[in-house]
This record gives C-alpha cells, sequence and structure tokens, in this order.
C-alpha cells in the first residue's frame, strides 16, 4: 500500500472506532507490521497508547462502581465493560466511552440510588424524557460523575421495552456468568452475541456502526466454533425472539468479515423486500465516512430512512407519533426562542 493511500485508512479507522483494533492486530501479526511505513506506526502507536488509557479509566470506574453498589446486589456488566473484565482479545485496542451495567428491573431504584449518594449525577433531561426513559426504554438516562472520564448507562433488560424485538429477561437472568475475581457478572457468550446483534440492527440507526458488526465476527469466531453450537445460538435467539437481527447480523458478518458462518443459516429468514431495504441502508450507511467531503443528498435521504427505520423497530406506531410530536413540538419552541 502506497503511503499516500494510508491518509484515507487511517481517517477511515479513527472514524469508525476500529483504529486500535487494527493497530493492536497489526502489532500481534510480525508478518504484517514489518510491512507499515514508520510514519504510519506513529498514529497506530498512538492508537493503541490511548486505547491503553480509556481501558485504564474503565477499570478505575468498574472500582469506584463497585466500592459504591451493595455488595448483595447483583450487577451485570454488558458489551465492553464485559469484554475487558473477561480478558477478551476482543477488548484490544477499543476506546469506550462508557460502562454499561444491567440490573433486574426491580432492583433498578436501588442502583440508581446507590450511584447518586456514590456521586453520579443523571444527565439533564427534561420531565417528558425521564418518563421515556423509565417507562418504555431499557436504561435510565447516563450518569457521570463530574470530572470522571465516563458515563455509566444502567440498564434492566437489553432492549427497549416496547421495541419489536423483547428479550426474555428470565432467560437472560439465568444464564448469568461470573466474572472471577470481581463483584461482577456477564452475560454469557451466546447472549452477548445476541445483544450485539439486538444493539446493531434492532436498536441504532446503522450509521458508523462497523466497530459493532467487528464485535459480533469476533465474539462468534471465540466461541461458535462448531454446527452444534450455532445450532444452541439460533436455539437462544429463538427463546429471545431475536432471530431476525441475529440473521442480518451473521450475514452481513459472514459476507464483510469472512466470519465462518454456514452458508445458510437456520434461523428465520426475513422477507425479501425487508433484506433488501435493510440491505440498502446497511450498505450506504454503516461504513465510516470522510466528513470533510460533506453529504450529498442522497446521504442525507438514506441517513433519514435509517434513523426512520430505528423508530419504527423500536416503538409501536401510537407511541412513535406521541414521541416524534413533541420532539418536533421541542425542535420549534428552541428556533421561536
Amino acid at each position: 500500500m502506497r503511503i499516500e493511500d494510508w491518509d484515507a485508512v487511517l481517517v477511515l479507522a479513527r472514524q469508525a472506532r476500529l483504529l486500535g483494533t487494527i493497530a493492536c492486530r497489526i502489532r500481534d501479526r510480525p508478518d504484517l507490521a514489518k510491512q507499515i511505513p514508520d510514519r504510519v506506526w506513529g498514529h497506530l502507536t498512538a492508537s493503541i497508547n490511548y486505547s491503553s488509557h480509556r481501558l485504564q479509566m474503565v477499570r478505575m470506574e468498574l472500582a469506584a462502581l463497585s466500592a459504591a453498589l451493595p455488595p448483595e446486589l447483583p450487577v451485570t456488566l454488558l458489551k465492553g465493560a464485559a469484554y475487558v473484565v473477561e480478558g477478551l482479545p476482543l477488548a484490544h485496542g477499543r476506546m469506550p466511552n462508557d460502562v454499561d451495567l444491567l440490573v433486574p428491573r426491580a432492583n433498578l431504584g436501588i442502583a440508581e440510588a446507590a450511584l447518586r449518594d456514590g456521586g453520579w449525577e443523571m444527565e439533564n433531561v427534561d420531565e417528558y424524557d425521564q418518563q421515556y426513559y423509565r417507562q418504555w426504554s431499557h436504561e435510565l438516562p447516563p450518569m457521570r460523575i463530574p470530572g470522571h472520564a465516563l458515563e455509566v448507562d444502567l440498564h434492566h433488560t437489553i432492549a427497549p421495552v416496547t421495541s419489536r424485538v423483547r428479550a426474555n429477561d428470565v432467560a437472560l437472568f439465568s444464564a448469568l456468568v461470573p466474572v472471577e475475581g470481581t463483584r461482577f457478572r456477564v452475560l454469557n457468550r451466546h447472549d452477548q452475541i445476541i445483544h450485539a446483534a439486538i444493539h446493531l440492527f434492532q436498536d441504532s440507526e446503522l450509521v458508523g456502526k462497523l466497530r459493532d458488526l467487528v464485535d459480533v465476527d469476533a465474539l462468534y469466531r471465540s466461541s461458535i466454533l462448531d454446527q452444534q453450537a450455532c445450532d444452541r445460538l439460533w436455539k437462544r435467539a429463538a427463546q429471545h425472539g431475536a432471530t431476525t437481527p441475529l440473521w442480518y447480523a451473521l450475514n452481513y458478518s459472514r459476507s464483510w468479515l469472512g466470519t465462518p458462518v454456514p452458508a445458510d443459516p437456520p434461523g428465520i429468514e426475513p422477507s425479501w423486500l425487508a433484506r433488501a431495504m435493510t440491505g440498502w441502508l446497511f450498505r450506504h450507511v454503516c461504513p465510516p465516512r470522510i466528513f470533510e467531503r460533506g453529504k450529498t443528498p442522497s446521504r442525507v435521504l438514506v441517513e433519514l430512512a435509517a434513523q426512520a427505520r430505528y423508530h419504527w423497530l423500536r416503538m409501536p406506531p401510537a407511541l412513535l407519533v406521541r414521541h416524534l410530536g413533541h420532539k418536533s413540538m421541542t425542535a420549534v419552541r428552541s428556533i421561536i426562542r
């Protein structure tokens, strides 16, 4: 690769929040590392160092959380924080912005009160947003201790309670895995893959989410080693009603990243129209882009379509109309002022 080509690679990898991941993978492959120009290694080394800093921030935040939360309260770590405490290779090069916690809904008030007493403050949201988070979402508004680098997101399940996919909480909490040497638990590996799939294809706007697909790839490669394990994964997804997002996640993980997924996944295949629409959106908005080039009208249109899909999957029609009406009126009032 020419040195000139590295400019776009570094920009796009940084935009996708994958530069540290790529750097660590190259560092661990001497055959690749020796082919990297010195000027590029400067950027890669900086990303590795910055990732190490962010991971240390995660560990410090977890230590503070462990001290603040009642010892008898069961607490589960999700996504990046879970990968860090488990010591998964997936955590190498990661640059987390938050720590995701999961507690049973019955314990949500206890956990929130403990965090407030420990100095965490909730994001300043209006009365409507408070109601939205507490009644219809799967998490509370983000919290942070002033001066801390990371937010804390407190969840009671892994998908919005109003969304098309509603996880089976009984199955989810009954299969948690303790992390040796800590007071925390994590989802079992099948549920981690399913959660990543839900987060990407059910509970996001798909824009710039390539890192989430990389997570699916890494989790699958590390745990689904034969057809029996693959069958168990699909059976678990059916328990959560999440076969559709898992189908999309594994289909694109295989076609984009070469994940060793069977050519015909045994899950329920979405309709041809759903596949065509989701594929069109995913191909256009998931990969990172160079911001300096600006947004074309077609890019604006496809991002609006991705946002519409996200809201449609997240809320039933009546709630969606109410939500969009409130947000529109809020936007109008801010302009008038």
